[in-house]
């Protein structure tokens, strides 16, 4: 989690110019492209994204399932002392 900062600041892409012969949806798009890839790996650098991801797709959850969960869990509660 120390390096937080750095990656967290490698999520933000450039985001380019509009170029002179794109539309205003061409380019709408692209920048809701950058911004909700960029959301998706702000997201994977938080402590809980694994346990998020885990209850979200795992559906009953299996034996492994509720072990990565504790697992996460247990480093969170490491890194808060």
């Amino acid at each position: 989690m120390r390096d937080m900062p750095k990656k967290f600041q490698e999520c933000f892409p450039e985001i380019r110019a509009r170029a002179d012969n794109e539309t205003t949806p061409e380019y709408l798009n692209y920048i809701d492209q950058i911004v909700s890839q960029a959301h998706e790996e702000i997201l994977k650098l938080g402590p809980f994204y694994k346990i998020f991801s885990t209850f979200r797709d795992q559906k009953p959850l299996g034996l492994d399932d509720i072990k990565i969960i504790f697992s996460e869990v247990e480093k969170y509660r490491s890194s808060k002392t």
